[in-house]
């Protein structure tokens, strides 16, 4: 009677672990293929906002280039000396203008996408370039002016150059060893 009972339990034992193989294999399947797609779905989520901050912050790029070039004509028709009263070149600072508000919605937009730091460049740049609109506005000689206009463009050029540099770190890509835990160890 103890082999019939052996016998028995150790069938059952295999009918059992049978059917638990059964389930638990495609309950851990199942757990892995959702850590998977979340995972994916995270990778995805990273690519597009690295795209989308790459497009707000060229557009901030974008459109210091286009003030630059309408502040430019500014500054060239004032220091012609043909420049007799604001009501005669209303038209030339409509370029200016446009360039300055669409660097404010640029500016903007890098506020929406991030990170804060970078909103915060953008919004240093925009100031920036409205200082230097701003010097050719006030009533001043030409030599005050041009010395003023100096410093502005300084300032808009660091401002530039700062957001650019805080740019690229924050589009480079991320670093492949950092994933890793702990140092790698060299085998003896």
């Amino acid at each position: 009677m103890d082999q019939a009972n052996t016998v028995i339990w150790a069938t059952a034992l295999g009918i059992g672990g049978t059917l638990a193989a059964g389930l638990t294999g495609p309950l851990l399947h199942a757990r892995s293929s959702r850590r998977q797609a979340q995972e994916q779905e995270t990778i995805q989520v990273r690519h597009r906002l690295r795209d989308e901050r790459r497009t707000a912050f060229a557009a901030v790029l974008d459109e210091c280039e286009a003030f630059r070039q309408s502040i430019n004509a500014v500054i060239e028709a004032r220091v012609a000396l043909e420049w007799r009263s604001e009501d005669e070149h209303r038209g030339l600072w409509e370029p200016t203008v446009a360039a300055l508000g669409a660097l404010s919605r640029a500016a903007t937009n890098v506020a929406i996408t991030g990170p804060a730091p970078m909103g915060e460049l953008a919004d240093t740049v925009h100031a920036a370039a409205v200082r230097h609109a701003d010097v050719w506005r006030m009533r001043l000689d030409l030599d005050d002016r041009l010395v003023r206009n100096g410093q502005a463009d300084s300032d808009f050029i660091d401002a530039r150059r700062q957001f650019i540099a805080a740019a690229e770190k924050v589009l480079a890509p991320p670093d492949r060893g950092a994933r890793q835990r702990g140092a790698p160890r060299r085998s003896r």
